[in-house]
């Protein structure tokens, strides 16, 4: 058992953790895979030799966020931020510089070494606990699944033969078992050297708040079922709990059927989709995510077949949820439960999917079945046959507010049920799929098309006529992707980035060439030309995404935003010396005019009757003028 444990590890969440050694967080920027960690939080589609995505950051239509696999480096259009991997994870999930290291080391397997303490032991951050504690608690409870003495072959019998689960699936999805003695499992987790703070943390407990002895603390889940949630990396942050027969009776949350964790660090419900880490590998490309009600459905779904099933946590369908799914997918098969409350549910989440810019369809069962209890004696060998039958969002709406039959009640009625589905059909937006809705709710209610759409119109009018003034007066403005070529918006320092970025074989004979005292600091770019063309110049450079690696988060940030840039010159070889050495010429005529500007400052300032110091001066300025074609230049040879 996992709690047969060496002694503990006196560690405290509170204080001050360990440092990551430096060799340790450069080895491992460099072997990130930047492309596979955006995979994480938005779907990639490959153009030329970048990566584009749906913004991790903010719910859009467009692609605005490109990767550099090169480079290492990422840059989000919409939000105008960017980095490397570290600073992706940071920004995505809100975590501190060490945080985002141990996450980006776990998502790789990648060991990472610690500075020793005064001890020589070392820290994780208290996040980096937080997961430890969780991963070791699931394990536990699958292993009393498998072995408890006591109820474990009941619990065995429940799960093949109630649910109808082969013992498979537990070890797929590392079902669990928390025992109804729970004796065993804070001790254990005392042993393992977690504080009763990182314990109280998790949300697993009973009477945190209450005892300051932690072996007093109850399980939450005694006597339950365990389902392991998990994030999009597939790593567990929290747990559903089905209550059983053996569930003790002293147990506060003994009438409620599913008990999941709190809210934690972790755990934020309104944003964690069930199953989407195998999800998003079983779905294919043109394929929708399936939503099913439950965790056991999009489990049974699984199981039977169905690519891309997932299940939202809490109790309804958020925005959060949605703008996660539309990352990886704009399609998505709505297969909740055929009662009532599944019917209402699937209502409620409707105008978000149609405002998040969602395909959405909608797929109801033979017999009015829920997807567990049909797939629990079915395969999916029909599902392709079932999926024909899934209704379009607004036939869904249509038909769920206006009944059959609707045409025989009297017009009042049937305009009030046209008011139900107005503000929904406002949420679609493009004007053929609101006119498909209103043609369709016209046939339903008895209506004519003419006066439906009438109808409608009036109810955008009311709408807007009892809409506060701040509303009306304000104006949205798109954030567009802004795209600048090199050659045209960019300074002469960015101009030579963007070519060294794309060719990073220029990268020593350019330091060797350009005299780094031409380059103009005053800007970021050229303060990251001069930090990459110094290392360059000096015999340091061994590649492009190394050399990014060895600056500050400032420049490297600059350098994702310039990676990101549209280059304006061609990338066929032939052209790329004519470009360069444009650049190079670029920076010696600068580097002329500013001397020669100087010269005629100083002749200004010189006395009419010094005509030796006069003469010397227009000396200097003819043989600068004679030195114009002598520009910087390199040819293939070199």
């Amino acid at each position: 058992m996992i709690f047969s444990c060496p002694a503990p590890l006196d560690r405290h969440p509170l204080t001050p953790v360990a440092l990551i050694t430096r060799r340790s967080i450069d080895e491992l920027r460099q072997r990130a895979d930047i492309v596979a960690l955006a995979g994480d939080y938005t779907q990639m589609k490959q153009r030329g030799r970048d990566w584009w995505g749906l913004s991790p950051f903010k719910s859009e239509k467009s692609p605005s966020f490109k990767v550099n696999p090169e480079t290492g480096l990422w840059y989000c259009f919409s939000t105008q931020q960017g980095g490397d991997s570290f600073k992706l994870v940071m920004a995505r999930e809100g975590l501190d510089f060490p945080e985002s290291v141990e996450r980006v080391a776990t998502r790789f397997g990648f060991k990472l070494d610690y500075e020793n303490n005064a001890d020589g032991k070392t820290e994780r951050s208290f996040r980096g606990q937080l997961l430890e504690i969780h991963e070791l608690v699931a394990d536990y409870w699958h292993r009393c699944f498998l072995e408890d003495p006591l109820h474990g072959e009941w619990i065995r019998d429940y799960w093949t033969t109630k649910r109808k689960f082969d013992l498979q699936i537990a070890e797929d999805f590392g079902i669990g078992f928390a025992p109804v003695d729970d004796s065993k499992l804070i001790p254990g987790l005392i042993k393992k050297g977690y504080t009763k703070e990182a314990l109280a943390q998790t949300g697993l407990f009973f009477g945190t708040d209450r005892m300051p002895d932690p072996l007093r603390w109850r399980c939450r889940f005694r006597g339950r079922l365990i389902i392991p949630i998990r994030d999009i990396q597939g790593r567990v942050i929290a747990f559903t709990a089905r209550t059983l027969d053996i569930t003790p009776q002293d147990d506060p949350s003994r009438e409620a059927k599913y008990v999941n964790s709190p809210e934690t660090e972790l755990f934020k419900k309104s944003r964690t989709v069930f199953n989407i880490d195998r999800a998003r590998a079983t779905r294919k490309d043109g394929e929708p995510f399936v939503l099913v009600e439950g965790q056991l459905d999009a489990i049974r779904c699984h199981t039977a077949g169905i690519p891309g099933a997932i299940a939202a946590q809490g109790t309804a369908v958020t925005e959060e949820h949605l703008q996660q799914l539309r990352r990886f997918s704009p399609q998505l098969l709505v297969f909740l439960d055929s009662d009532t409350a599944g019917q209402k549910a699937a209502l409620r989440l409707l105008p978000i999917g149609l405002k998040e810019g969602l395909d959405i369809r909608f797929l109801s069962l033979p017999g009015g079945k829920d997807p567990d209890e049909y797939f629990s004696t079915n395969d999916a060998t029909n599902w392709k046959e079932l999926t024909t039958g899934a209704r379009s969002a607004m036939q869904f709406c249509v038909q769920s507010l206006v009944p059959e039959g609707s045409a025989s009640l009297p017009l009042a009625r049937r305009l009030t049920l046209l008011e139900a589905i107005f503000p929904i059909v406002e949420q679609a937006g493009a004007e053929e799929i609101v006119r498909e809705a209103l043609n369709e709710a016209a046939r339903h209610a008895g209506i004519g098309i003419r006066e439906m759409h009438m109808a409608y119109e009036r109810h955008r009018a009311n709408s807007a006529a009892n809409r506060p003034a701040a509303q009306l007066s304000r104006t949205e403005t798109p954030t567009e992707p802004l795209v600048v070529k090199g050659g045209g918006l960019t300074t002469t320092e960015e101009d030579l980035i963007l070519f060294l970025l794309r060719h990073e074989s220029f990268f020593v004979p350019v330091a060797q060439s350009l005299p780094l005292e031409w380059i103009d600091q005053a800007g970021r770019g050229g303060l990251l030309l001069m930090a990459l063309l110094n290392e360059a110049a000096h015999g340091h450079f061994t590649g492009i995404r190394e050399a990014i690696n060895g600056l500050d988060d400032d420049l490297r940030t600059e350098a994702a935003r310039l990676s990101a840039q549209t280059f304006a010159g061609k990338d066929e070889d032939k052209d790329l010396y004519p470009r360069i050495n444009l650049i190079l010429k670029a920076f010696h005529a600068r580097n002329l005019q500013a001397i020669v500007r100087s010269l005629d400052t100083r002749i200004a300032a010189t006395a009419p009757s010094d005509v030796t110091s006069l003469n010397r001066l227009q000396a200097e300025k003819i043989a600068l003028r004679k030195s114009h074609f002598q520009s910087p230049s390199l040819s293939p040879s070199l």
